[in-house]
């Protein structure tokens, strides 16, 4: 007698409703996605600006330029009595960055909450739903690289934007101990080695896209349970300290302006931005979301019980090959090889090498602008190379 197999959970159903549910994020006009994905962008970053603003009394570092250098220092350091071993503090971490990183990773999934019960477009959630969309053949491949393309730029543009709002435009992020968190932010995420943020991308997206498909099995209009089921695990990635390429869109360009506005040094490059951080965690991210969720559902859920039919190995092996290979070297190439080197020339072009001091802090926006403008080109260039609506 053949044994009856029941999908997994019924992912199947949760993953057909979502593919012919998305169907927007590809069939859209360029300029209408781009907007969704600014405001994306610019809610990811709000997250991080309310987690500075509201965790930074206890990070435990602060910044000062000391023999024209641009210097971090333990609050240990600076504020010890007499006979304290500050060495022995520091190496035992002895101060409040947990607590710290507690309210950080607590106020920050107000972002991601907004997005997906607002709605928004954001690219780091797009390794899950639009690849659903992709495997079961609502649209091509084009399809996806179209989307792809246009919210990955708009995301980055709606940071930068956001990055400039913060710190030129409200001066917010210009204060202690504000501007300390956030610089540390920075500067951390510009000096890790590409196999640190590789797997720290994995594990930001995993969380990410695991709270994404909560959201998408919660119950339609329970709007306070789909908060709570969004919340935990975007605080679970933040105050673990994983790398998210959306988030690091504000962070890494909030600590440029700022090492430039606030000490009038150049402490941070976009060129560290996009070729120290941005690849490999993008790419991260994009493994997290795609293979440790979308695929392990889409092999869940289509077996040979399921009234949809199964996916067999060769269909699965064919999704990785197209999206973890094809979509990914789209994605990087144009979403962050191309504007860096935009924003490398420009840096070279106006000498703004790491630890350069500016007579004129208004220079370190100009990189950024360029970026900015990039992006507001391309979603006709990907409408009329990928053209979806003919796929």
């Amino acid at each position: 007698m053949e044994q009856k197999v029941v999908p997994y959970g019924h992912a199947d159903e949760t993953i057909e409703k979502t593919s012919g549910g998305i169907l927007y994020k590809v069939f859209q006009t360029p300029y209408r996605l781009f907007v969704s994905a600014i405001m994306a962008g610019i809610l990811i970053g709000t997250g991080y600006w309310l987690a500075y603003e509201t965790g930074s009394s206890l990070w435990p570092y602060r910044f000062l330029v000391q023999n024209g250098q641009l210097v971090k220092k333990t609050v240990i350091e600076l504020l010890s009595p007499t006979g304290v071993n500050v060495p022995n503090m520091i190496s035992y971490a002895i101060n409040n960055v947990s607590l710290a990183k507690l309210i950080i990773g607590a106020v920050f999934p107000v972002g991601l909450i907004a997005i997906l019960i607002g709605g928004a477009d954001l690219w780091t959630s797009n390794p899950q739903l639009v690849v659903y969309g992709y495997a079961r053949r609502k649209y091509s491949l084009n399809g996806l690289l179209y989307n792809w393309t246009i919210v990955y730029l708009g995301n980055l543009a709606g940071s930068i934007f956001l990055a400039f709002m913060a710190t030129y435009g409200s001066g917010y992020l210009l204060h202690h101990p504000f501007m300390d968190t956030a610089l540390s932010f920075a500067l951390h995420k510009v000096h890790n080695d590409y196999w640190h943020l590789f797997w720290a991308g994995v594990g930001c997206n995993f969380l990410v896209n695991l709270a994404v498909w909560l959201w998408l099995r919660s119950k339609d209009k329970d709007i306070a349970g789909q908060v709570l089921v969004i919340w935990f695990p975007i605080f679970a990635f933040v105050a673990i300290g994983f790398e998210h390429a959306i988030a690091n869109m504000f962070a890494v360009p909030a600590g440029v302006f700022i090492s430039a506005k606030a000490f009038g040094i150049y402490g941070v490059s976009f060129h560290e931005f996009f070729f120290k951080n941005l690849i490999p965690v993008t790419f991260g991210n994009l493994i997290g979301g795609f293979v440790f969720i979308a695929l392990v559902y889409l092999f869940l859920g289509y077996n040979p019980g399921s009234k949809y039919g199964e996916m067999k190995p060769g269909e699965l092996i064919k999704l990785f090959i197209d999206v973890a290979v094809i979509c990914a070297i789209t994605v990087l190439v144009l979403g962050a090889v191309v504007p860096g080197i935009i924003a490398t020339a420009v840096e070279k072009a106006l000498g703004l090498t790491v630890g350069a001091h500016l007579s004129n802090p208004t220079l370190a926006l100009v990189p950024g602008f360029a970026v900015i403008a990039y992006c507001l080109i391309m979603p006709i260039v990907a409408y009329k190379v990928f053209k979806p609506f003919s796929s």
